[in-house]
């Protein structure tokens, strides 16, 4: 008898351009049409939208399908109407995951036919064997009524809130795909191989009002010229040889081009202004990849996708879950002596979910009754998983397919504080919190067929960092350091200010010190985290390094000395170098 095993149950994602956006392209579509509805907003319809006004709503009712944008030279997007407001307004089940210009296209749709470069929730945070899934908890409530008729039990049940709330613990980095998502953006350039500029963005939309470039969650840009590029061609947008904070700079491969638009595998992380240049990479004197994660203020929510076949492979079977909007609140790297270095999404919170069970077989009557959340999707299966068209050979149906690089081992990382690099470390986690909110506003979310009582949108709070490190002490006496070192640093409490004759000035006063961990899996080949995130400890609100804020020296049995660090730092950076150019 088929069953649905945990072992073939297969979990990927994917950045989102606005909150609860899930990006999915939709080329080829089958069914009903709205006649001349066209988007009616003057700014057109961004990313991360779940109302739109549009033209004429004559012929289109609550639970159909639409199809948003006209294709083409623009984006394209499946979602399903949640209810008609009056005689131009629209409310979907899930936000928009592209911006549309004023005056696109709107169309009722029954079908979307499968196309592999129209599947960009594709990516695989690493080696996982569990996910937590975020299926809906229900906050449903009995109300009690006074009366000797109720006999002490409730009289009516209720909804409440709906949260949903995952995770996936302790999976093996294999790259750094999953690391920016609790911190900020990633920048993403070329070490060698790249030359003069080929092209550049032309900012000029089918909305004649908007000049602005190319949008954050456009796959496909208007370029001055497509001369000297073809599908297969990798591209820098934004081309910054020395990335930092305020840069934008990311790479994308050319699946399709017209002599002046060009469609890219995988939607923009960034808005880039009008004549931001194109830079073609020549592969082949390209020594590595560098990619830089800096911090936000807004952090990209994600989408999750589970897509599940029985024991059988019955295609009519599958079983597929999608979750949007969602924050990565926390985040953990560790590893321990002997291991791997892992990473853990220890906390996402998300704003809804859709699915492919369409009814509901017991109650009612006929073919039985249809299920809130029911929406059309294309289906993430084996195939599909992986970088979007990694490969220049096939562009139209490449995924780069589970990442088969080597693990980065515990042997092959160091720990350096306040300048010295420690050989005795036995552990270490790193953690970063973000105490994100789901935040339930008074709106009209759930008037719909699909009921929403889920989170309007998700913030984020305080951020923290924290690391902890179980470390073997030096010997008591060593060129570098000894085994008193911790102990000074914890008893200092990275205070450096002194007026004591030869030694560190007044001035420098609580700068903490900086941290420096690198892991290296071979030339070229590295994952290093800078604390602070200029890795220069300064004092001053901003400049300031880490602190440790306890490191007991108990005499416990450990054969060297033993001491458990905690430390307390205010920012980093992250900083992967491999052979992979594209990143989440």
């Amino acid at each position: 008898m088929a069953v649905y095993r945990s072992d073939q149950a297969q979990f990927t994602f994917a950045p989102e351009a606005g909150h609860g956006g899930y990006p999915e392209a939709a080329t080829a579509v089958a069914g009903g049409s709205l006649g001349t509805a066209v988007i009616d907003m003057t700014n057109g319809l961004e990313a991360g939208s779940r109302h739109i006004t549009v033209s004429d709503l004559s012929g289109v009712t609550a639970g159909e399908h639409i199809l948003i944008g006209a294709g083409g030279t623009e984006e394209t997007e499946v979602r399903r109407v949640e209810y008609v407001d009056g005689t131009t307004g629209l409310t979907l089940d899930a936000p928009t995951a592209f911006y549309h210009p004023n005056d696109d296209t709107v169309r009722v749709i029954e079908s979307v036919t499968e196309a592999t470069t129209d599947k960009f929730i594709s990516w695989v945070p690493g080696v996982y064997e569990t996910v937590d899934t975020p299926d809906p908890e229900m906050a449903i409530e009995g109300r009690y009524l006074l009366g000797v008729g109720q006999k002490r039990n409730f009289l009516q049940a209720y909804k409440g809130q709906q949260t949903f709330s995952g995770s996936v613990g302790s999976f093996v980095l294999l790259n750094g795909w999953p690391l920016r998502f609790p911190i900020g953006k990633i920048n993403s350039i070329p070490v060698g191989g790249v030359g003069s500029a080929t092209t550049s963005i032309n900012g000029d939309y089918t909305d004649a009002t908007d000049a602005n470039g190319a949008r954050k969650g456009d796959y496909v840009i208007n370029v001055d010229s497509a001369t000297g590029i073809a599908p297969g061609d990798l591209i820098a947008i934004g081309y910054n040889a020395s990335p930092t904070a305020s840069t934008n700079t990311e790479l994308r491969r050319i699946i399709t081009e017209s002599s002046t638009s060009i469609r890219l595998n995988y939607p923009l992380q960034f808005n880039h202004a009008d004549n931001t240049e194109i830079h073609k990479i020549t592969e082949g004197s390209v020594t590595n990849y560098q990619h830089d994660i800096f911090e936000t203020v807004d952090l990209d929510t994600m989408s999750w996708n589970v897509h599940m076949r029985d024991s059988g492979e019955t295609a009519a079977n599958d079983f597929n879950r999608r979750w949007f909007g969602g924050h990565c609140g926390s985040m953990t790297i560790s590893a321990d002596e002997g291991g791997l270095l892992t990473a853990g999404w220890d906390s996402v919170s998300f704003q809804d979910m859709v699915h492919n069970q369409k009814l509901h077989p017991v109650h009612g009557s006929g073919a039985g009754v249809g299920l809130p959340g029911h929406s059309l999707m294309q289906q993430i299966s084996s195939d599909d998983i992986g970088v979007p068209a990694k490969s220049g050979s096939d562009v139209t149906a490449a995924h780069g397919g589970f990442p088969s690089t080597d693990p980065y081992y515990f042997s092959q990382g160091s720990l350096t504080l306040f300048g010295v690099e420690f050989a005795r470390v036995r552990n270490f986690s790193l953690s970063v919190s973000n105490a994100e909110e789901p935040r339930y506003y008074i709106n009209n979310q759930g008037k719909g067929t699909n009921r929403h009582r889920g989170p309007s949108e998700i913030r984020e709070n305080q951020r923290e960092y924290s690391m902890s490190a179980s470390i073997a002490l030096p010997d008591s006496a060593s060129a570098t350091t000894s085994a008193r070192s911790i102990f000074k640093e914890l008893i200092l409490e990275g205070d450096y200010g002194t007026d004591t004759p030869g030694t560190a000035n007044a001035s420098d006063g609580m700068s903490g010190f900086a941290i420096t961990l690198t892991f290296t899996r071979g030339s070229n080949d590295t994952i290093t985290i800078t604390i602070p995130n200029d890795g220069t400890a300064a004092q001053g609100a901003g400049e300031q390094g880490a602190f440790i804020r306890s490191a007991p020296h108990g005499i416990t049995g450990d054969n060297p000395l033993q001491t458990d660090v905690d430390i307390l730092f205010r920012n980093m950076k992250i900083q992967i170098k491999d052979s992979e150019p594209f990143y989440p």
